[in-house]
């Protein structure tokens, strides 16, 4: 490719970046252990609907987020996002890779992570790391509040594609070139909307077109 070649590399974050799902761990930070321990007989209910599908992941993440997080003031929410972001989620990363990260830029790639997660925290994320921007699932604010709400879908499966398209469009950008980096069901789509995807199992880079031809 040419060095005038406008490229991205999309990168999922759970299980992709990081070696486990964040959501749990940022909850439990924000409230703390003793309290989100109180909150079980209310979640467990979310969670037995969850696994048997009589809910899907968007109503189950809109459900633990309204036990866990409704009412709290958004200085403070930012402030627990923040704090959790630069202390905790860099001992979650797999080191293979954030090395493809770290290519990306040294490339001048512009780097983009694209999470089912809550943009609220992998924003804090994305900036000491030096990532372009988040596209990610965002939390409903009304009036300062935290409404436990979800102000976006989940961003899974085919939303994944459909926020790229919208972030793309919105800010003008077409890539000559995409790279994409997953490791769950929730990543097809955007693996297949690439160029070049790749599916990471324990730190290893599978070619995702491959995989999918040899089903």
């Amino acid at each position: 490719m040419s060095k005038d070649c406008q490229i991205v590399a999309y990168f999922d974050f759970d299980g992709t970046l990081s070696n486990k799902d964040t959501l749990i761990p940022f909850l439990i930070y924000c409230v703390g252990i003793v309290k989100f321990i109180a909150y079980l007989p209310r979640l467990l209910p979310v969670v037995i609907r969850y696994v048997f599908k009589t809910i899907d992941n968007q109503e189950a993440k809109q459900k633990t987020l309204t036990i866990v997080l409704k009412g709290w003031k958004e200085e403070d929410i930012l402030i627990k996002a923040k704090n959790f972001a630069t202390t905790h989620l860099n001992k979650y990363l797999i080191p293979e890779t954030y090395a493809k990260l770290e290519w990306h830029r040294e490339h001048k790639h512009r780097i983009i992570l694209v999470s089912a997660n809550l943009a609220i925290y992998l924003r804090f994320f994305a900036e000491l790391h030096k990532i372009d921007d988040v596209i990610a699932t965002e939390i409903e604010i009304v009036n300062g509040v935290v409404s436990g709400k979800l102000a976006t879908p989940n961003c899974y499966a085919m939303q994944k594609v459909i926020r790229i398209k919208e972030y793309l469009e919105s800010n003008g950008l077409n890539f000559d070139y995409a790279y994409g980096y997953g490791n769950s069901r929730g990543d097809h789509e955007m693996l297949l909307f690439v160029n070049e995807p790749y599916y990471v199992v324990s730190g290893e880079f599978e070619d995702y077109h491959q995989l999918n031809h040899s089903k």
